[in-house]
């Protein structure tokens, strides 16, 4: 069984032009996501897993290939669990 991740309940998101602009009130870190992680965080407003996060990525973004984009993804899972923006679901 693949992991599922969700959001962390404390982080506050904000558009930003193309971007978002995500705060970790526990940290008091700012990260500013771009199009691409901004998908990512977007469709963690319910728990996924990453190949199911890939298979959207792939959808929204012509000429990404399935593989390049679950290495992307768990490429931002990881740096996004690094900032304790998002936690596995138990």
């Amino acid at each position: 069984m693949s992991a599922v991740y969700r959001r962390a309940s404390t982080v506050e998101a904000a558009p930003m032009q193309s971007e978002t602009i995500l705060f970790n009130p526990a940290t008091k870190g700012f990260c500013v996501l771009n199009a691409s992680a901004a998908l990512v965080w977007n469709s963690l407003e319910s728990p996924q897993s990453a190949s199911a996060l890939a298979d959207q990525l792939v959808r929204a973004f012509s000429g990404v290939s399935l593989e390049q984009a679950q290495s992307d993804v768990q490429s931002v899972l990881d740096e996004f669990r690094s900032l304790s923006l998002v936690e596995l679901q138990s």
